[in-house]
Formats: structure tokens, C-alpha cells, sequence
């Protein structure tokens, strides 16, 4: 029995793996298509080992957190955001086709407002919201390599095939085709 089941799960994984080469590691849930049966069958065999896995501690495995409204986040095709932070209260973040992330990445649209020295939150008497909902979007073009790591403050606007350095912090919008590193991120070149 043991021996027909690994037989059966190598047939279905070389069938699979012809057919999923551009998918990176998305999760299945977020794919835009109609899912096939061999990406059911691989998300249903790896599910207990991603519980597994989670429950021992192991965060977000190949999972993004979005934090906000998950409307405002609009994902291109063949896109992998393994375990983006995608903070969207005060922003749209819109990211294109065939872009990839590293592990740890954050995307943050969110600020906090202060009055007199305090978060407004905490002080009383004034009209002053603490978080802003809109004016921060992120746009992300197609074919962008983001390293882990990397930290993308809104508002900013990255243009296509763009390769971000791991541990890089952007703030400030990027043209197409450069590589940019650094804290803050500067583009040290052009391809």
C-alpha cells in the first residue's frame, strides 16, 4: 500500500510540475483561474504539513498577511509575495504581472497623524483622524524581482523589471529597468 500511494504521488507531481512551471509558490486559494484537479490534489497532500508547520511556530508558510481592507490589493499573474506584509489603511497597493518577492517583505501604505507631540488617537478636542485612508497607494510594475527583506513606504510608484536589494528600504519612486539598494533605496545602476 505504501509503495502505491509513493507511486502515485511521484506519477501525479512530475504531471503537476509540467504544468504549474510559471506559479512559483502562490497559494492556490489566490490563484485567478480555474484551479485543475493536480493543483488541488498538491494543496490538499502539502495542507497538513503547512498546519503542521504553523503550529510548531513557523509563521506565515509561503502565506502573506494583508492588514486593512483586501480590497485594496490588487495582484498581477504569476506573481509570489512568499510571506509579504501588505498593509493597505492608508493605500491601494496594486502590483503587476510576473512580479516575485523574497521572504519577510513589507509593503506599507499606512501612517500615523500626531497633535501637539501626541498620536492623534490619544489626545482629545481635535478633527484629526490618526490614520489616513487614502493618498499612499504603492503601484509595483511587471516583471520586478522585490529581494527579501525589503521595506516599500508609500506612496511610491516602481516601474517595470526593477530588481530591489534585499533589506533595502524604498521611499521614493523608481524608474524601469534599475537596481536599487540601500536604506534609503538609491538606483545604483540600469539594465
Amino acid at each position: 500500500m505504501k509503495e502505491v500511494m509513493h507511486m502515485l504521488i511521484n506519477n501525479i507531481s512530475k504531471k503537476c510540475i509540467a504544468y504549474n512551471t510559471n506559479n512559483f509558490l502562490i497559494n492556490p486559494k489566490r490563484i485567478n483561474r480555474k484551479l485543475q484537479a493536480c493543483d488541488k490534489i498538491i494543496h490538499l497532500f502539502r495542507l497538513p504539513f503547512i498546519k503542521l508547520g504553523t503550529w510548531l511556530g513557523f509563521l506565515n508558510i509561503e502565506y502573506s498577511y494583508i492588514h486593512g481592507n483586501k480590497s485594496r490589493l490588487k495582484i498581477g499573474k504569476n506573481c509570489s509575495t512568499t510571506n509579504t506584509i501588505f498593509n493597505v489603511n492608508s493605500g491601494n497597493i496594486n502590483i503587476k504581472d510576473n512580479t516575485i518577492f523574497g521572504h519577510n517583505c513589507m509593503l506599507l501604505t499606512g501612517t500615523h497623524q500626531f497633535y501637539n507631540g501626541k498620536r492623534a488617537s490619544l489626545t482629545k478636542g481635535h478633527a484629526i483622524y490618526e490614520t489616513l485612508e487614502t493618498g499612499r497607494d504603492i503601484l509595483i510594475g511587471s516583471g520586478c524581482f522585490i529581494g527579501s527583506g525589503v521595506i516599500i513606504i508609500g506612496p511610491v510608484t516602481i516601474g517595470n523589471n526593477v530588481i530591489i536589494g534585499s533589506g533595502s528600504v524604498v521611499t521614493k519612486d523608481v524608474s524601469d529597468s534599475c537596481f536599487v539598494v540601500g536604506i534609503p533605496g538609491k538606483v545604483i545602476s540600469k539594465h
